[in-house]
């Protein structure tokens, strides 16, 4: 009887403990429970603590996983834009150029930080040649003499920048790539101004470079806006600053920019 009696506690308290142990599991507990049968004291290591830390670790990786968006993202891009004649902010006259031979490229680095889902700030760094094609500048006292018994076949002023620039990005719909709005400003820094000329002397081709920094001015900015679908936007840039110095050369080149932007690193 004594046996059975044994083998009856011993039975008692298994299934005591097991429904313990099930119990903790199910419901949030310590990392350790003393579970007392009589004057036995059974010490029970729960798993809660252990499979908290493994769901929470399943959690996050599942929700940068299935995130929008991603947090920060890098841009290589390329533009290329043409001058647009007028919209001067002030009465300076305008430089005749050749619009249909008048450029701008520029190829750049973005570094975007997305904190919101309809909302990015980035920052660039870029390359950027202005090519403005003209005709009638070369005369005494503007930019030099004009050359002697040579026929003016071509002038073009130059310019090779290094700049920054900074934007805000809108996205109209939270999908990505999808409908933005940039909004931002950009400076650049003239390491190279030039005006180029071509002339014929008798037979003889001859090419002139004048670089005369009392009269261009090196510090460029403005400001800028493109709205765009995924890697390809359309841009418009506004130049408030003066290139030439007005003491010698009374006249300005065209302010206002319009062209296409594409993001290579979307594209491919």
């Amino acid at each position: 009887m004594e046996d059975l009696h044994m083998k009856r506690t011993f039975l008692t308290a298994s299934l005591l403990a097991v429904s313990a142990m099930l119990f903790f599991a199910q419901t949030p507990a310590s990392a350790q429970t003393d579970v007392e049968i009589g004057k036995t004291v059974i010490r029970i290591q729960s798993p809660i603590e252990i499979n908290s830390k493994t769901e929470n670790r399943q959690n996050d990786a599942a929700k940068k996983k299935n995130r929008p968006w991603p947090i920060t993202y890098s841009d290589l891009y390329f533009g290329f834009s043409f001058p647009i004649p007028g919209c001067n902010y002030e009465p300076t006259p305008q430089l005749p150029v050749h619009y249909g031979n008048s450029f701008e490229i520029q190829l750049g680095y973005r570094q975007w930080f997305r904190p919101a889902r309809h909302y990015a700030i980035g920052l660039s760094v870029q390359y950027t040649h202005y090519d403005f094609r003209t005709t009638g500048l070369l005369l005494p006292g503007t930019i030099a003499p004009g050359p002697f018994n040579g026929q003016i076949t071509r002038e073009i002023f130059k310019s090779d920048n290094l700049g920054f620039g900074i934007y805000n990005r809108i996205f109209v719909f939270a999908g990505w790539p999808g409908l933005h709005i940039d909004l931002g400003a950009w400076g650049d820094w003239a390491f190279s101004n030039q005006y180029k000329t071509k002339y014929m002397v008798a037979d003889s081709k001859e090419v002139d470079h004048y670089r005369d920094g009392t009269k261009f001015f090196p510090l460029q900015g403005g400001v800028y806006g493109a709205i765009g679908v995924g890697a390809f936007s359309v841009y418009c840039k506004y130049r408030f600053t003066n290139m030439f110095n007005h003491s010698y050369i009374a006249m300005e080149p065209p302010r206002m920019s319009i062209g296409l932007v594409v993001s290579l690193s979307d594209l491919f």
